[in-house]
């Protein structure tokens, strides 16, 4: 029941809001009123953009949204939950991602990056990772561009179309000192909860829920209430790659030819000084090796067995990135693979945490 539960997670999206209409109570000119009115509220919620998260973060070098959906389906719970920051003047972004079915966790990852520093969470435990050649990018225009191109994968639930909620009967509470309003109102499946925050009304909080099987509820902060910090100190993370399947291996009369190559999309660069390339026959032990940064090795073996590795560093210059290519040659006639072994972590880079 797991993968249908998934399926609704990732599909479902808070239901439109029944028809109820109100009079007026007071009048209220160019929507001055604090706290609004029905009428003046139910305006702002008919707006195309009432809510829109590319234009929080075109119009904030900080910014922070937050969103959890959960749903019950046949007994079994299951839960999404984003956590997306930036901080556009320290040119860092964190996205936080937690998966559960069942009370099982399937999913609970943080990465922090921007800089040559990273941090990467993985479940409880914190990670110092690297970037030799960072390139920050606005995470939530980042997340939308890998939506679209995807738009089958599992992304962030910061879409929420206020139309729908434009003709409901709202109650609406405001503190004037800190130029908080908050409207609820419910329909015959869902109740409501908008938060609005300052003299012109924006929407930073949404809840909706739907007895015990549904909640959604999302949440906006802005400026000084947004940090990202790196942390100092914390164990190192081995670059991750997995050597990939389809690497090409021939032979011409006694020599055997493999060749692979570093996939497109690879975006965590490291210095080829700090990589190895290993050749690893089936009995599981490196029998020759070659740190990238050589370029090319001839190793031979007391029994006679010849290694020779190249690497083309085709990306950036000195950098373990997309599109290099390697070739391992040998006389040995012990099928094998390749394998990288990061030096900066001490650890294989295809290994779990």
């Amino acid at each position: 029941m797991s993968r249908p539960l998934l399926l609704v997670l990732v599909l479902l999206a808070p239901l439109a809001a029944g028809c109820i209409e109100v009079p007026t109570v007071r009048p209220c000119p160019d929507d001055t009123c604090f706290p609004l009115t029905n009428d003046a509220f139910n305006d702002l919620m008919a707006q195309d953009g009432a809510f829109d998260v590319l234009a929080l973060a075109s119009e904030n070098e900080r910014l922070r949204v937050r969103s959890t959906m959960i749903h019950e389906q046949q007994g079994q719970r299951g839960e999404i939950h984003w956590d997306v920051a930036k901080d556009d003047l320290a040119d860092l972004r964190s996205v936080a991602t937690r998966v559960t079915l069942g009370g099982n966790s399937l999913i609970d990852t943080e990465l922090i990056e921007g800089q040559e520093q990273t941090n990467v969470r993985v479940g409880g435990t914190w990670y110092e990772g690297r970037d030799a050649s960072p390139a920050y990018v606005d995470p939530f225009f980042d997340l939308a561009q890998k939506a679209t191109e995807n738009p089958d994968g599992i992304w962030p639930s910061f879409a929420f179309d206020t139309t729908q909620l434009a003709s409901l009967s709202w109650t609406i509470t405001g503190d004037a000192f800190s130029s908080q309003q908050v409207a609820s109102a419910s329909n015959d499946t869902h109740d409501f909860i908008i938060e609005l925050m300052g003299l012109t009304p924006a929407i930073i909080g949404i809840e909706v829920y739907s007895g015990d099987e549904y909640e959604f509820n999302l949440r906006v902060t802005t400026d000084d209430e947004v940090e990202i910090e790196l942390q100092q100190g914390l164990p190192r993370m081995h670059l991750a790659f997995v050597p990939p399947q389809e690497s090409l291996l021939t032979t011409y009369g006694d020599t055997h030819v493999l060749i692979g190559s570093v996939p497109e999309g690879f975006t965590s660069e490291a210095s080829l000084s700090e990589i190895e390339i290993h050749a690893m026959p089936s009995s599981g032990y490196s029998a020759a090796s070659m740190r990238l940064d050589a370029d090319e090795a001839n190793l031979t073996a007391a029994d006679g067995t010849w290694w020779n590795f190249i690497w083309v560093d085709v990306g950036p210059k000195g950098l373990f990135s997309a599109q290099d290519t390697y070739y391992v040659r040998t006389n040995s006639t012990s099928e094998f693979t390749v394998a990288f072994y990061d030096l900066w972590a001490e650890a294989w880079t295809d290994q779990l945490l």
